[in-house]
């Protein structure tokens, strides 16, 4: 059973009577003070995570191919749907620079080629360049690179073993065979089958990206530590909430009026990886139908939610009505939306609420009340006839 309050009859709540307000105030003074410094709390963490299609637990289990795309995609380093498509020697250096010290520079604009079949204004120069100038991939006689060629198992061991600090000066013997041995004792092999002279695929970019992670570097030194502050489960593995740190900045609404993505983070949408609903997107998309978004600065990496989620999502609306647990009156339990498509008479759509900060904010001490415009990150449980939404996280539209 539920009792529900509309407007000013929350008010007229006894507000001695609620025992234990002032922990729950506090907590949620603490939260409000987060939310407009622009910082997220754990809650909305997970959130993202999820919506990126991910959680938390499931990467603390075991390394399958969806959880290493996940992780390298979050890291900025490689996003795509199309997995078998072959690498060529332009992009893997870009993948090389942005899995590198030198990641700002992997979208910077091109001004000197270093190889005569590399025009400057090539979306790889900048890329090619600081890979050449690191000895991390070499050119061919006559001073080309020939980009647009597929890069070789043979180019890869070389390269990643050179962004791990090592040179030719550290193998004896057979330069191939102790390179070789080295890439193998790095376990920077797992999970990719290739001879020496066969061209990578996406796939096997993203296994050898998250191979290069986990590796030590030839210091010693944990390489995704040392350069995206990546910690690791007790298992060796990535803990890929360690990408999506405090950092991550949200949920802040996308206009109705404006819908101007580019206004909301601060860096250029060029440069971003962008997802809607957890899948793949792009800011056409994302100015078309989403309703908040979250970024990660750092990775350039930004999570919409839009109405149209299949499991998560969000919703803008006004509030119509707050309902609490008729056996607590002082807690609410649910909270009904008129969108900007429902009249007021309408029954609007109902979001479940749980846990106390989010209770203590639609509570009568809260921050929202009937009338207020918010938008809310739900998720769904429950299949479609009877499916429930139950609130992660709010954000008022100031």
């Amino acid at each position: 059973m539920y009792a529900a309050v509309n407007g000013n009859q929350a008010m007229d709540l006894e507000r001695d009577d609620l025992q234990g307000a002032d922990d729950l105030a506090v907590k949620a003074d603490e939260r409000r003070m987060e939310m407009r410094r622009g910082k997220i709390i754990a809650v909305s963490l997970t959130v993202c995570a999820v919506g990126a299609g991910m959680t938390v637990n499931a990467y603390a289990a075991s390394t399958t191919f969806e959880m290493r795309k996940k992780a390298v995609s979050l890291l900025g380093i490689i996003t795509t749907s199309n997995y078998q498509a072959n690498v060529t020697r332009g992009e893997f250096a870009e993948l090389l620079v942005k899995a590198s010290d030198y990641k700002e520079a992997a979208n910077a604009a091109g001004t000197v080629s270093v190889f005569a079949d590399v025009s400057s204004k090539s979306q790889y120069s900048a890329a090619i360049r600081t890979a050449a100038t690191n000895s991390w991939m070499s050119g061919y006689l006559g001073g080309n690179f020939k980009p647009d060629e597929g890069v070789t198992m043979r180019d890869a061991i070389k390269a990643v073993l050179a962004v791990l600090g090592y040179t030719n000066e550290d193998f004896s013997g057979s330069l191939q065979e102790s390179r070789l041995a080295k890439f193998k004792s790095l376990s920077l092999d797992s999970d990719i089958y290739r001879d020496l002279d066969e061209i990578l695929t996406r796939e096997d970019c993203i296994n050898l990206f998250y191979n290069l992670m986990k590796a030590k570097t030839k210091e010693g030194n944990q390489y995704g530590s040392k350069v995206f502050d990546l910690t690791y489960n007790s298992d060796g593995e990535i803990n890929t909430s360690s990408i999506l740190d405090n950092s991550l900045k949200g949920p802040k609404i996308l206009d109705n009026d404006s819908r101007n993505l580019k206004s909301l983070v601060p860096f250029s949408l060029k440069d971003a990886t962008m997802f809607l609903n957890g899948e793949a997107s792009d800011e056409s998309e994302i100015n078309d139908y989403a309703t908040v978004i979250y970024y990660h600065e750092e990775t350039k990496m930004i999570f919409a939610y839009s109405n149209g989620g299949e499991n998560k999502g969000a919703t803008e609306g006004r509030i119509k009505a707050i309902y609490y647990d008729s056996s607590d009156p002082f807690t609410p339990v649910k909270v009904v939306l008129n969108t900007d498509y429902q009249d007021n008479g309408g029954e609007g759509d109902e979001f479940q609420i749980s846990g106390s900060e989010l209770q203590y904010l639609f509570s009568v001490y809260g921050e929202f009340e009937v009338d207020d415009k918010i938008a809310i990150v739900w998720e769904k449980s429950g299949s479609d006839e009877n499916a429930t939404y139950t609130v992660v996280d709010v954000v008022g539209d100031y």
